[in-house]
């Protein structure tokens, strides 16, 4: 999918004409910067990948929404140090990678 990263502007009355048509182009990975009197007042963004991921494994049961709670954010994630993991454990990245290949070969 090619995603246009334009930011289009438009008025709140071009929003309410046209609003399946934004909402569609939001679908497909553009942003619009919603005007009233040229002053910004809101904005449609397309979803968010990562966003969309986590909701579907919260939905598919996957996650319990709950434990969720107790994770820090983007911004406290920032200045955590990292655990260096005991010797002769494999990384999860590496555990990830063959769980993925394992799944390619069935």
């Amino acid at each position: 999918m090619s995603v246009d990263t334009k930011d289009h502007r438009i008025t709140i009355r071009e929003l309410q004409r046209n609003a399946a048509d934004v909402f569609d182009r939001a679908g497909r990975g553009e942003s619009f910067t919603v005007t009233r009197r040229g002053v910004t007042v809101g904005r449609v963004l397309p979803p968010d990948e990562a966003e969309e991921a986590l909701t579907a494994a919260v939905d598919r049961g996957l996650i319990d929404p709950h434990d969720l709670d107790d994770l820090p954010t983007a911004g406290e994630a920032v200045g955590m140090v990292r655990e260096e993991s005991p010797p002769g454990s494999r990384l999860a990245t590496d555990a990830l990678a063959e769980l993925r290949a394992a799944e390619d070969e069935r």
